[in-house]
Parts: structure tokens; sequence; C-alpha cells
């Protein structure tokens, strides 16, 4: 568990608090204690093992891994952008989370709520998308690439778009339309 979240405070609390004092003491250096299902975050398995004298026993556990990630600290609405101001970074337990998080390394800032956000709720990849940066009728830069040339012309956006996305064009001197990638506020750029 270390290894795999290597920042992370990670508490086991066993299941069964059985009492094992019935078993023979394990010699030095032969006692493995380990995870019967790796990828489990919440609930598992770990098997304890002795060589000498040879014994095994299973104990169900309860693990909490918690990591620093960014929560609301006020409620966010659907669409509305996230910023240091209704977010703040606090340890959370990562295990009945869907999704990936956001820490001081990979924030949330700049992303806009795909929904509405209570307090407190912590800020996954599920709640957030990337905000559209070329709107619909925007004047836009068409650059059309291959390996050797470069040519730029004047567009107009048919459609929203976000970072990265394809959206249809269209070519103001032509009237043609295409298809490019959304590359800033102002650039599609369309691949020959």
């Amino acid at each position: 568990m270390a290894a795999r979240y290597p920042n992370a405070d990670i508490d086991i609390e066993l299941e069964n608090r059985a009492d094992f004092s019935y078993l023979p003491t394990c010699i030095e250096n032969n006692l493995s204690i380990t995870n019967s299902r790796r990828d489990a975050r919440k609930r598992t398995t770990y098997t304890v093992e002795c060589t000498s004298p040879a014994w095994k026993f299973y104990v169900p556990v309860n693990q909490k891994i918690l990591l620093d990630a960014y929560v609301a600290i006020s409620p966010i609405s659907r669409k509305q952008t996230i910023n240091p101001t209704n977010t703040d970074l606090i340890k959370v337990d990562i295990t009945e989370l869907r999704g990936d998080i956001y820490n001081e390394k990979n924030t949330p800032f700049g992303f806009i709520a795909s929904r509405n956000i209570n307090i407190n709720t912590v800020i996954t990849d599920k709640l957030t998308e990337l905000p559209i940066i070329v709107k619909k009728g925007a004047r836009v830069m068409i650059r059309a690439q291959s390996n050797t040339i470069s040519v730029k012309m004047n567009g107009e956006s048919l459609e929203n778009g976000i970072l990265g996305q394809q959206i249809r064009v269209k070519n103001i001197s032509s009237g043609r339309i295409v298809y490019g990638k959304v590359v800033s506020s102002n650039e599609i750029l369309v691949n020959y």
C-alpha cells in the first residue's frame, strides 16, 4: 500500500478482533503479512503466515487511504469555474470515491463543474470538465498543416469547442467547411 500510495496516510483496521494468542510464537524473520487482493482499496483480507513453526491465518480488514485532495468549501453551481476561493486542500479517504482526485500537483483550477457540487464534496475528475474556449460563431484562425507546408486562413467556428476537441469550422474566403482541432481560443488546426 505504501508503495502504491507513497504520500498517503494508511489506516488499517481489523474487522474481526479475534484473540490470536493461541498461535505459537513465530521465530524471528519467519513471519510474512500479505494483502490477498492488492487492488482492493476499502476491504480486503491479509494473509498472516509463519514458516517456523508453520501456521497461517486470514484477517479481514477495512483500509483507509488518506490523501490531500481539493474539496468544495462553498457550493459550486453547474458550469461555474472551480478556483482557489471555492475549494480547499484537506486529507480525505479515497477508498469510497469514484474518479481521480485533484491535489497540489494536479489542481482543478480552471475546470468547470459538470454538475452542482455541495460543500465538503471531494472534487474528482468525474465532477469537472474543460471549459469551452471557442464559441460558436467566433472568428478563428484556421491553420492547415502537412509535413512541409503550413497555411493560415480566417475562419468561423460553427460550434463550441474545448481544448483538443474536433469541431467544424468554415473557411471565410472559400466557404468550405472542415473539421479541425481546437489548439487555443483563436486557433484551429487542420491536418492534411
